[in-house]
């Protein structure tokens, strides 16, 4: 079957049955299902390379199909072989070996083994800095090259294109699964190239960045030759398709109840300093991220050793700010999900299992998703008051997303669609009614001082119509009277932050509290 003589592919194909069907051999099986399989063969090449066969089963309307249309292996092998006349990357095809038995018709198709490259989603991230950019690049070029040589591969997920380190930078890419793949000799309609490219847009969202994935699109865009469509729209069209189609995909899975095998990674940030009450029980609650960067701002009370039990990722940073504490916990991030968890924060069992379902489908469409936050305080869950659901932006695309607000309330801004999720974050806010108080004292400190413009004087009606305005939304208008007397203590402790506020931004403007 290899080096001198007439190689012949019936017997390799012999060999990777009798491998599908269990049987020992030189090689491996990569792929089995009901449908075929795919088996990879050392030694057996026509130089004694290795191959891959590629076999699938024919039941009574495939083989009407391969009857109209050809069967699979001669399919697979007309489109290698334009692809290989165009200068595409495939590997080399060998043979077509088709078989009709007592049972199932086989179809087989026998290439050469690609031994260096590796799929997309191994081998992407893998490379880092300017290489990444380039490999964008390439790889735009590539699916130009592809289109331009007249074949239509409606098939281009991550285990279908392989891709290698070429000797003097750059890199390559294949096609290995070409049993859809037809030839268009009258060239590709605007609406088959823009299938591919949203599929290959798909495929890059697992593993690439969003710049990544446009730098592709704008290489295609270039090695396609005139006429064509703006760039910029071109790239919007395809954004929007990605995001519908993502919706599609994620809408009949969960009609259907799959869990798909692929997951996107997730890092969580936790920013912090002397939370010793609350960081271990917070930090249990997200140990399913894939990554859990905290920053710590130089605690003094055990809060950085807890810290480093369940993350080796633990920074240590002077406290700047609210906001600038947690941009830099998520320039520090790597993954491209993140979730943003407060040390008095938990993440409820329910909410764990939304958040997992929102990995499993890349965001079923959207960029980011509000979370509802549900207050412990006072030995009872509070859901009246206002406290609930007290929707927070905290579970987003690390790409999409830069944080502003001014301190205390900091928030973040999200380019991109927002859902909502259903399940809570639990919030163990104060500790008791002196943590209340003191926490109104830092905050209402922090509020009066926060801002670019200088301090105003406060009027009587931000002093005492605004406080009272507050006291009423909170107890009256959003049920607080319904928790007893801690909800009236909470409604006052309301209405008293509010006057503060203001008290002390006063007393700023009239110049005796610059030292405070």
């Amino acid at each position: 079957m290899s080096g001198s003589g007439t190689w012949r592919a019936e017997p390799v194909v012999d060999l990777a049955l009798a491998m599908a069907r269990g049987e020992p051999g030189a090689g491996r099986v990569l792929k089995q299902g009901h449908r075929g399989s795919v088996v990879w063969l050392d030694g057996v090449g026509p130089q004694g390379e290795a191959v891959v066969v590629k076999t699938a089963l024919q039941d009574g309307p495939r083989r009407l199909a391969a009857r109209l249309l050809g069967s699979p292996a001669e399919r697979q092998l007309r489109a290698a072989r334009l692809l290989v006349a165009a200068g595409v990357g495939t590997p080399a095809p060998l043979a077509a070996v088709d078989r009709a038995g007592p049972g199932a018709a086989t179809s087989s198709f026998v290439a050469m083994a690609e031994a260096e490259a590796q799929p997309l989603d191994v081998f992407l991230p893998g490379i880092a800095g300017r290489d990444r950019r380039v490999f964008a690049r390439d790889l735009g070029r590539f699916l130009a090259a592809v289109h331009q040589g007249g074949v239509w591969v409606p098939d281009l997920r991550d285990k279908n294109l392989l891709a290698a380190h070429v000797s003097g930078g750059g890199f390559r890419f294949s096609i290995v699964d070409l049993d859809r793949a037809r030839p268009v000799p009258r060239g590709l309609s605007w609406r088959r190239r823009r299938r591919s490219l949203v599929q290959l847009d798909r495929t890059l969202g697992w593993i690439a960045t969003e710049r990544e994935r446009i730098a592709t699109a704008v290489a295609y865009w270039r090695a396609w030759p005139r006429p064509r469509p703006p760039l910029g729209p071109m790239v919007a069209e395809i954004d929007a398709e990605r995001r519908r189609k993502d919706v599609q995909v994620a809408r009949r899975r969960l009609r259907a109840g799959i869990v798909p095998e692929e997951r996107q990674k997730l890092s969580c940030i936790v920013v912090t300093g002397n939370e010793i009450a609350h960081i271990r029980n917070c930090l249990e609650s997200v140990a399913f991220a894939d990554e859990i960067v905290v920053v710590d701002s130089f605690s003094t009370d055990g809060t950085h050793e807890v810290c480093r039990e369940f993350t080796p990722r633990v920074l240590r940073r002077a406290w700047t700010g609210y906001r600038d504490q947690k941009a830099y916990a998520l320039s520090q991030s790597t993954h491209p999900w993140i979730l943003n968890v407060d040390a008095d924060e938990r993440v409820s069992p329910e909410l764990r299992a939304d958040v997992e379902r929102v990995l499993t489908s890349d965001g079923r469409g959207y960029d980011g998703f509000e979370i509802p936050r549900l207050v412990h305080y006072l030995g009872r869950w509070w859901r009246y008051g206002g406290w609930y659901p007290d929707l927070r932006l905290r579970l987003f695309r690390r790409e999409r997303a830069t944080w502003g607000g001014t301190d205390p309330h900091e928030h973040v801004i999200l380019r991109g669609r927002i859902g909502r999720l259903d399940s809570p974050l639990w919030h163990f806010t104060y500790d008791d009614v002196a943590d209340h108080v003191a926490t109104i004292d830092r905050f209402t400190t922090i509020a009066s001082r926060s801002g670019s413009r200088p301090p105003r004087r406060a009027s009587w009606s931000s002093l005492v119509l605004r406080p009272a305005g507050r006291f009423l939304r909170f107890y009256v208008l959003k049920g607080g009277f319904r928790m007893g007397f801690p909800g009236l203590f909470a409604g006052i402790s309301a209405a008293v932050y509010g006057h503060l506020k203001y008290a002390k931004r006063d007393e700023r403007a009239r110049g005796r509290g610059d030292s405070a």
